[in-house]
């Protein structure tokens, strides 16, 4: 019989598997399902489609933040994960079903996105409620690691998309993949869902609705405004960085380091895996030393890094690829890790942390880290310059380490 607290932890990540198993899929077969939705004689044009889709969806992730995170704070947190699990997870499948564009026309990429709004609606409220659940069942000296599991259920997500992927590739060929084999992923996805409310079934929730009947968002922009603006800005600097790193960055080593799809694919497997070991690592480092101050050397190791990281990924091949990659890998998890926790403790009204995490988690994942990779996609294009990547995220990471100093760790 699983223990309760491994079981706590298992019911509040298994949303987090399921959001970012998707966003895997969308990372790893962009170009194909770029060509297939958003057909054009221009790859460019195709690509930006089908980034543009996945933006759509995330865009809808502040919306979803604002409505769960209100039914999280005044009905509850076990309410809120099993309503945004069941609607997150029927729309990930049908897209396993959808009719291309060769097949349907124009109504073919409108579903797709009409698809990703879903998904992004309810992933908004799914991955602020976890994070709320998790840190406040845990003991005082262990949330920040309690937190970071949210973020290790998304690299198992990432993880398992991208290696499922991987293999479907290899064993099929790139031309059935193509016509085909891209089903498959998506058309799985239901055996986690499955799981996922399986686990939830009988969740521990000791959570009770404040008395006050003021509506959470208008108490936090009442009175938490600042507070709010600045872990915004830190946040929006990490996902930034984040869908960077797991998204946009494979088809970046493949058009600007001249890598393979294969290699391509296999350094951001490995780079998810390791993300899974220094999540948990770097939140224990965080509960030791503080949340603040380890996003504060993250951030400046990150802005004096990131060019040198590129140069390499550019220049070193295969393993120097690989090497930079993992570096960036680190310094990530230091970054992200303490996050949680910081965000959710910000404030010490316990009826009004969900719509507080889940508006700030959910506008810097949906707005800033939906279009991240349309936007990095889109500069390297015009730029011309491959390491124009470097100087956003370097630049983004010096402005969050000025915003980190002016909040109390």
């Amino acid at each position: 019989m699983i223990g309760t607290k491994k079981r706590i932890i298992a019911a509040g990540i298994i949303g987090n598997v399921i959001e970012y198993y998707d966003f895997a899929l969308i990372g790893f077969l962009a170009v194909m399902m770029g060509k297939l939705f958003f057909p054009s004689d221009d790859p460019f044009l195709s690509l930006l489609g089908s980034f543009g889709a996945f933006a759509a969806g995330m865009i809808m992730r502040p919306v979803g933040a604002a409505v769960f995170g209100h039914i999280g704070d005044r009905v509850g947190r076990r309410f809120a994960l099993m309503a945004s699990l069941m609607l997150m997870a029927l729309p990930t499948f049908l897209i396993g079903f959808l009719p291309t564009y060769a097949q349907i026309g124009i109504l073919s990429p409108i579903l797709l996105v009409g698809l990703r709004m879903i998904q992004g609606l309810s992933v908004g409220g799914e991955y602020a409620s976890s994070i709320v659940y998790l840190v406040e069942q845990s003991s005082p000296n262990r949330q920040n690691l309690y937190g970071s599991f949210v973020s290790v259920g998304a690299k198992i997500g990432m993880g398992l998309g991208s290696a499922l992927c991987g293999g479907l590739l290899w064993y099929l060929g790139e031309d059935a993949m193509g016509e085909w084999g891209w089903r498959i992923p998506f058309i799985l996805s239901i055996l986690i869902a499955a799981a996922g409310l399986y686990l939830r079934r009988n969740l521990t929730d000791n959570y009770q609705p404040h008395e006050d009947k003021t509506i959470p968002l208008v108490a936090i922009f009442r009175h938490h405004k600042k507070l709010f603006g600045k872990f915004l800005v830190v946040a929006s600097v990490i996902w930034m960085v984040y869908y960077t790193l797991f998204i946009y960055l494979p088809i970046w080593l493949e058009k600007s380091a001249g890598l393979t799809k294969a290699d391509a694919g296999s350094i951001n497997t490995i780079s998810i895996l390791l993300g899974v070991i220094f999540i948990p690592i770097m939140a224990m480092v965080a509960d030791k030393f503080g949340s603040i101050k380890v996003m504060k050397i993250a951030a400046f190791f990150t802005a004096i890094s990131i060019f040198p990281l590129l140069y390499t990924m550019v220049h070193g091949g295969f393993y120097g690829a690989l090497a930079a990659t993992s570096l960036l890998v680190v310094l990530l998890c230091a970054y992200q890790a303490p996050i949680f926790s910081a965000v959710v403790h910000a404030l010490e009204h316990h009826g009004h942390r969900a719509s507080f995490t889940a508006l700030i988690l959910g506008s810097a994942a949906g707005i800033v880290g939906g279009i991240t990779p349309a936007l990095m996609t889109s500069i390297v294009e015009f730029s011309g310059d491959p390491y124009s990547p470097a100087y956003l995220i370097g630049s983004a990471s010096v402005i969050a380490y000025g915003v980190l100093g002016r909040i109390r760790g």
